[in-house]
């Protein structure tokens, strides 16, 4: 039997909205198609209405094997990300009905397991099922069910807009982040992905805007902090060696020296070392 489908355009390659995740990744377009049939098959067989809760754009990246390719989608409008997990546009109009046939295509056959077994048990067995019922003593029921763990709030949903800028941040937020980290100064770094964002529309789409400033402050974080001197990273590896001190091999010396002392072994051996000066004061005091 033939396996579950779904549809595509035949056009589908020449559409502007491939041209554009084409162009942002870099891969051809054959292969943005390949990657768009994964995904949208995936999206078929496990969501009812086209939302994948918990999930983000890294995911997509993960299973399409393309780096940027789910901040392509959200930029063409196929794809939109939030806190809250991603949601596939249009997905009523094009997909979903396979896992809804199978949803109640399983519903069907429990409802009739469950009647067939129900006519199919002889009256004997259905005896002893309702005598053994009324010999089980009932379990005790508590005076008072304890009380439920309380579930801790869910952050505040942070958005961002051209004109409004951020919003959402709350002051637990920038104390997280601060102690996170403590190289970046908040106010200054919103300020600036702020600007970076309008200076970049494209790649703005929607997101899950709290992971973008999470990973905008890392990469601060990483590169020195906000108040690092231009061009100054900071220093990673072990300090630097004085030129002076450093020991070289000296092939003629058979041995290493730093610059200074095989200068002084070089100038001893031109001047017959301490034995020929020695020889030479010797010879010079006999003459006399």
């Amino acid at each position: 039997m033939a396996g579950e489908w779904i549809k595509m355009r035949i056009d589908l390659a020449s559409d502007p909205a491939v041209v554009r995740i084409r162009r942002a990744t870099g891969i051809d377009a054959d292969a943005v198609v390949g990657k768009l049939h994964r995904l949208w098959a995936w999206a078929d067989t496990h969501t009812a209405d086209g939302t994948a809760a918990g999930l983000d754009v890294e995911w997509v990246d993960e299973l399409t094997g393309c780096k940027g390719f789910g901040d392509a989608m959200i930029a063409t409008g196929w794809l939109e990300a939030d806190a809250d997990g991603l949601r596939f546009a249009n997905f009523e109009r094009h997909n979903g009905q396979p896992a809804k046939v199978r949803a109640l295509r399983k519903t069907r056959m429990e409802r009739f397991r469950g009647a067939a077994r129900a006519t199919e048990a002889p009256p004997e067995e259905e005896k002893r099922r309702e005598e053994k019922k009324r010999d089980i003593p009932a379990a005790p029921v508590p005076a008072s069910e304890p009380p439920r763990a309380a579930r801790s709030p869910a952050p505040a949903r942070v958005s961002w807009s051209a004109d409004a800028g951020w919003q959402g941040i709350t002051p637990e937020d920038r104390t997280e982040w601060a102690l996170a980290y403590p190289g970046a100064v908040i106010d200054q770094e919103l300020a600036k992905s702020h600007a970076w964002l309008r200076a970049n529309p494209t790649k703005a789409g929607k997101r899950n805007w709290r992971a973008f400033i999470v990973r905008w402050l890392g990469r601060c974080q990483d590169r020195g902090g906000t108040s690092r001197e231009p061009g100054n990273r900071p220093q990673t590896g072990p300090p630097p060696v004085d030129q002076a001190n450093r020991r070289f091999w000296r092939s003629d010396a058979d041995r290493a020296m730093t610059a200074s002392e095989y200068d002084a072994w070089r100038r001893d051996r031109r001047n017959g070392g301490i034995a020929g000066q020695l020889a030479g004061k010797i010879k010079l005091a006999e003459d006399t």
